[in-house]
């Protein structure tokens, strides 16, 4: 009986094992943020959902962003969120993309500097104050950083403008525009452009394998609507796509 039973239970398909992938968390409301410790916001619930329908599950760790880009090039973490794409993170990050926006940056001059800026050809002259490891625009990777001035924090960046370190310093909703609003000068020149964004799984990382899997689930949410609950649950409307395909960005 025993035998017959041992027989049995092995001829029985066998669930998969669920596994728990690390994903790096920061203060972006209310793309992802932490409320009593628990990361949550429009990508945290996204792509939980998108791991749950896997099997698996995420654990949230908050980590400053330019600490998780060294982790993702190690491969120590599994899962980055809301994020643009360079050539260079396409080196160490499989991409999926999710939502675009139309980024805006804009430059904040120095109480010292008394010129204006109207095009990307002042700007080859200054000395542009940036937050290390932060993607600006296409156009503003081309500069030669030799000249400017790279700063860990938007505090340190504000201070630096305020003491007249650095001439003008570069900015956009997705930098913490609003510390320099209303206390500095702003530029004429402004560098409109239309900005993918992603999550992104190391490739490194245990979780490199799960890529076309979440890829092909992420079409889906996109394609079929699906994606925008998660931006109306925090008051934003539901992402559009570029063209009729929302496979291309």
């Amino acid at each position: 009986m025993k035998a017959i039973l041992v027989l049995f239970l092995s001829i029985l398909p066998m669930p998969s094992l669920a596994d728990t992938f690390t994903s790096h968390c920061r203060d972006f409301s209310p793309h992802l943020f932490f409320e009593n410790g628990k990361c949550i916001g429009i990508l945290p619930d996204l792509v939980t959902d998108i791991f749950k329908d896997m099997g698996h599950e995420i654990q949230w760790v908050k980590v400053p962003w330019i600490r998780s880009l060294s982790n993702a090039r190690q491969g120590s973490v599994d899962l980055l969120i809301r994020h643009s794409m360079t050539p260079e993170r396409e080196d160490f990050l499989h991409a999926i993309p999710y939502a675009h926006d139309n980024r805006r940056l804009s430059f904040y001059k120095s109480r010292k500097f008394k010129a204006d800026i109207t095009s990307y050809e002042d700007l080859k002259s200054v000395n542009i104050g940036y937050i290390r490891g932060h993607f600006y625009s296409p156009t503003f990777s081309t500069l030669d950083m030799s000249r400017n001035t790279p700063i860990s924090k938007t505090e340190q960046l504000v201070a630096m403008l305020e003491f007249g370190r650095i001439d003008v310093a570069v900015t956009s909703s997705s930098h913490s525009i609003s510390l320099f609003e209303g206390r500095f000068d702003k530029a004429t020149f402004v560098d409109d452009f239309f900005n993918p964004l992603f999550i992104s799984i190391p490739k490194k990382s245990k979780a490199a394998n799960l890529h076309d899997k979440v890829s092909s689930i992420m079409l889906k949410y996109r394609q079929s609507g699906r994606i925008n609950q998660y931006f109306e649950k925090y008051g934003l409307a539901g992402p559009e796509t570029k063209g009729s395909d929302p496979s291309v960005y």
